[in-house]
């Protein structure tokens, strides 16, 4: 299930975050491309919480007031103005208005309880950024990650309704991307166990495998895919550039272990989340594209936070 993955990937959020924490870092000036900042969902599993960058540089992360988000929400995935939250039950809640302050569940197959469900990835839309704009389709993951077991992906349209299913050999360990030409990533595990990525058409039902070095994960947006290797360094950087197996330039390596890497919509950033000492969540870190990529703002996670999902909400 997907307390599994949240072990392996520390992937959920911090509650009861108000302010900037002890021992937290503030972002330097400027942290975001354009009108771009970080939401996540961080804190413990089965106590997660809302939490977002400030427009003002010097302010850490600070509490989102969602209603209709549970306390069990495990996984956050957006584009920028709309969310979809996947709880810990297999519900998927989204969010379309500004600031993330409404949650309300899913309509279709997709708001029901699906014990196997593990987590959802939604399609960024053609108007991706604009506050009541049209939502893409879901891809949504069933099985038991880190398991072993064979799994499938599922495509349902924003109302719920399953337009295509793919069976793979083993359950995906983190969430399938989307790519720009409407296909879909995902990293799995191949029938002899070996790490590697398929490409699914939800078009055509073809699913492809990529090769290249095996990683952990991948995420995609705004023309850009950030990987984590298996030694949890992050690779960022074109979509084409990698779909043509040229390799990626490093992102954050240096035996700091990631857990998980998102590129902001406009590709200019990468928020990243950040191992502690002990594997769990330590911090969330920005980084910049121009010039290669650096570090330019930190946020720490709150006192009794090991949980942490990001993602990029787009203010105007």
């Amino acid at each position: 299930m997907i307390r599994v993955v949240l072990a392996v990937f520390g992937a959920v959020l911090v509650a009861g975050c108000l302010g900037r924490p002890p021992g937290s870092v503030a972002p330097s000036a400027g942290p975001s491309a354009g009108a771009e900042r970080i939401v996540a969902l961080a804190g413990s599993v089965g106590a997660m919480s809302l939490v977002a960058s400030g427009r003002d540089s010097g302010v850490g992360l600070i509490p989102v007031r969602a209603t209709g988000l549970p306390p069990d929400a495990a996984w956050l995935s957006g584009d920028g103005s709309a969310f979809l939250a996947t709880a810990l039950g297999g519900e998927a809640l989204l969010s379309r208005g500004p600031g993330l302050t409404a949650w309300v569940s899913a309509p279709g197959d997709l708001g029901g309880r699906h014990r196997s469900r593990a987590f959802g990835s939604l399609e960024p839309a053609p108007s991706a950024g604009v506050s009541g704009g049209p939502i893409g389709r879901v891809a949504v993951v069933e099985g038991d990650p880190g398991s072993g077991g064979p799994g499938r992906l599922i495509v349902e349209t924003p109302a719920g309704i399953v337009v295509r299913q793919f069976s793979l050999a083993s359950t995906p360990e983190s969430t399938p991307c989307w790519l720009p030409d409407g296909r879909i990533a995902v990293a799995v595990r191949d029938r002899r166990d070996q790490p590697t990525i398929e490409l699914l058409d939800p078009a055509s039902g073809r699913i492809s495998p990529l090769g290249g070095e095996p990683v952990r994960s991948i995420a995609v947006d705004g023309g850009i895919v950030a990987m984590i290797d298996m030694d949890g360094a992050v690779r960022a950087g074109a979509v084409a550039t990698w779909l043509a197996g040229s390799p990626l330039p490093l992102a954050l390596g240096g035996g700091e272990v990631v857990l998980q890497a998102q590129p902001s919509p406009s590709g200019a950033e990468l928020a990243v989340v950040v191992a502690d000492a002990g594997g769990d969540a330590g911090s969330i870190r920005i980084l910049g594209a121009p010039g290669g990529w650096h570090e330019i703002a930190r946020f720490g996670l709150p006192s009794g936070a090991n949980r942490a999902v990001v993602s990029w909400l787009a203010t105007s």
